[in-house]
This record gives C-alpha cells, sequence and structure tokens, in this order.
C-alpha cells in the first residue's frame, strides 16, 4: 500500500508543476525553484516544499553544468566568482539581524525588472574581455551577501552571466555551474535548521523524475530557438522572477495582504 504522503503528493497537479519546471529549466536554465515553492505550496506546507524541490533543483544544476562541453572554458571566468559566494554569505548572515531583509529583497527584484525591461529595449550589459575575474570577485561576494541575508542569488549575479557574451547553451551551462553553489549552501543551511527529513528526500527523488522529463524536452525546444528569441525568452522570465520577488517581499512587509508563495 502506497504510504500517504507519497498517496498525496505525486498526483497530478504536482507531477505537472515538476514537469512544466523543467521544461522552463531545460530551455532557459533557471526557474525550478521559483516555479515549484509558487505552486507546490498551495498544497504543501512551504518548508516541506523547499526540501522537495531541493534535489531536482540540484541534480538538474549537475546535468546543466556537465552539458556542453564547455565546462574548463567557463569555469576560467567563473571560478572567482564561485569562490567569492561562501564569505559574502557569512557577511550577509551577519547582518541579517541588522537589516530588513524583505526591504532588500524589493530592491533586488527592482533591479531584476529594470534589467530585464532595459536589456528588451536594446541596453547590453558587458563584462570586458580579460576583466572576468576581477569582476567576478565583487559580484561574487555581492552576490554571497544578499544571498545570505535575502536567500536571493539573483542580482546581480545573473546581470553578470548576462554580460559574459556567452551564446544561448554557454549561458545555460553558466548557470548550471553557479546555481549549484548555492543549491549545495541551501542544503547545508536546511541541515543546520534540522529540516531535511527522509521521508521529503525521498519524495524529491521522485520529483527529479518528473523534473527530468521536463528538463529533456526543454533543451529539444532549445534547439529550434533562435539566439535572438532565446534572450528575449531569457529576459522575459528575469522579469517573471522580478515580478516573484517583489509581491512577496511586499507581503512580508504587509504592504500587500497576500502572497504567491503563501
Amino acid at each position: 500500500m502506497i504510504p500517504l504522503e507519497f498517496s498525496t503528493i505525486f498526483q497530478t497537479e504536482i507531477v505537472l508543476i515538476f514537469l512544466f519546471a523543467g521544461i522552463v529549466k531545460g530551455l532557459i536554465g533557471l526557474g525550478i525553484p521559483m516555479i515549484t515553492l509558487s505552486l507546490m505550496s498551495l498544497f504543501q506546507p512551504v518548508p516541506s516544499a523547499v526540501v522537495i524541490t531541493l534535489l531536482p533543483s540540484f541534480l538538474t544544476n549537475v546535468w546543466q553544468a556537465f552539458k556542453g562541453g564547455k565546462m574548463l572554458i567557463l569555469l576560467k571566468k567563473l571560478w572567482v566568482l564561485i569562490l567569492m559566494v561562501p564569505p559574502g554569505i557569512w557577511v550577509g548572515t551577519y547582518f541579517l539581524d541588522k537589516f530588513d531583509p524583505p526591504l532588500f529583497s524589493v530592491i533586488l527584484g527592482v533591479l531584476l525588472l529594470i534589467f530585464a525591461s532595459l536589456s528588451l529595449g536594446g541596453f547590453t550589459v558587458q563584462v570586458p574581455k580579460g576583466k572576468e575575474n576581477p569582476w567576478g570577485f565583487f559580484v561574487g561576494i555581492f552576490g554571497g551577501v544578499m544571498l545570505g541575508m535575502t536567500g536571493i542569488f539573483s542580482v546581480p549575479s545573473i546581470f553578470y552571466i548576462y554580460g559574459l557574451g556567452l551564446n544561448r547553451d554557454e549561458l545555460v551551462q553558466a548557470l548550471g555551474i553557479v546555481l549549484n553553489t548555492v543549491t549545495v549552501f541551501l542544503a547545508i543551511a536546511l541541515y543546520q535548521m534540522e529540516i531535511l527529513y527522509e521521508k521529503q528526500l525521498l519524495l524529491s527523488i521522485g520529483a527529479f523524475f518528473g523534473t527530468a522529463c521536463g528538463m529533456l524536452i526543454g533543451q529539444q525546444i532549445r534547439q529550434y530557438v533562435s539566439e535572438g528569441l532565446f534572450r528575449k525568452i531569457f529576459l522575459c522570465f528575469l522579469m517573471v522572477l522580478g515580478t516573484y520577488i517583489v509581491t512577496n517581499a511586499l507581503n512580508d512587509l504587509e504592504v500587500l495582504t497576500f502572497s504567491i508563495s503563501k
């Protein structure tokens, strides 16, 4: 007989959520946590939804990081950024109780919206050739601080990766490499908070298969999408992500009376 947790969580709605998140992930390289947490939390408590999302997010990031054949080339551009994230997180968590994290989240979400809107309008951000590591130093520190304070790593890391001038497949692979770091630190944080439970991890393993199927579909779609259309889709998703961040942060500040993820 199927345990109650399995019979309720793996209903059609949940499978479709992870399948859809996988398609978006395979197409543009990010989006699993935002999609799964905002939709799955309608059926599951948020902490449980976070744990269930953890393994699909991590394994698809690993898959994404190694698929493409440009690992060493991309690591040369990204290693300093990745290395500086941990000290940035430490600084961010130190200041966590000294500032108002939702207010910073609003700022980060608005920056995402501005960046995506300007980029769709023709504005270009470009990291100077040969200066990737000096820029990566500051981006890694700042991104780590924001991750430690708000749980958000998108700003300015996505701006930096987007500005490297990578093609669509390289951009997706670079996101996989960098997002692995974030997922690992999230897992460590959940473990220290004693939120990780065996049953939830088993559910997370099951959820990965739905995500993997979606990711295969998304990767196939990407092959038929031109570079220009890919960037428009990517930037449009950043606008959705920015809106999602701002909405939840305003709810935490009690400016709004609802939240996408609650």
